[in-house]
């Protein structure tokens, strides 16, 4: 059969399976690598459904959700709500995370999301698209720079209270 692969945005009701996707995926990338009572601690807090609720109600912001076969396999989240470090100039949008879960990675579905948010980013005008990554998740930092993102800076990310790691900033410039 044939691996049918599917990017839509994100209604309301769609909620529940951010947050699950979300949950999944987080776990499966830094639960051997952290303490679980720090990926325990940032899953409360910034994937929980109020969270998520929350987040879905800024109006600079939005959900895609990518499916396979019809199933919900991943997420991401787009927002130009900040000011990127470093391009204080640019009229730049973030990724703020693209999660696929692990059993579709290979799948291309990161790629067709990917893809999606090109495509928002040219559709309304942005001149950068811009991310932040671990610097020691090397598969994600390939995946990026296939994608054409190179990274231009550091910053420091906390995803609980002991644990802090250093990420790169990777930015992806766009030209019409």
């Amino acid at each position: 059969m044939d691996t049918i692969i599917h990017i839509r945005k994100a209604v309301r009701e769609d909620c529940a399976v951010i947050v699950e996707l979300g949950k999944r995926t987080f776990m499966e990338t830094y639960s051997e690598i952290s303490s679980n009572t720090a990926v325990q601690e940032y899953i409360e807090k910034r994937l929980s459904a109020e969270k998520i609720e929350e987040e879905w109600n800024n109006p600079k912001a939005c959900f895609y959700i990518g499916f396979v076969n019809n199933e919900p396999v991943a997420f991401t989240r787009m927002r130009y709500d900040r000011i990127a470090k470093g391009l204080p100039d640019k009229r730049a949008i973030e990724i703020e995370r693209i999660y696929v879960l692990k059993e579709y990675q290979g799948f291309k579905v990161g790629r067709e999301m990917m893809e999606k948010c090109r495509q928002v980013a040219m559709r309304e005008k942005f001149d950068i698209i811009w991310l932040q990554v671990w610097q020691h998740n090397h598969k994600a930092i390939q995946f990026y720079q296939k994608a054409g993102f190179v990274v231009y800076e550091t910053a420091l990310f906390s995803y609980g209270k002991h644990m802090q790691q250093d990420d790169f900033l990777m930015r992806l410039d766009l030209y019409y």
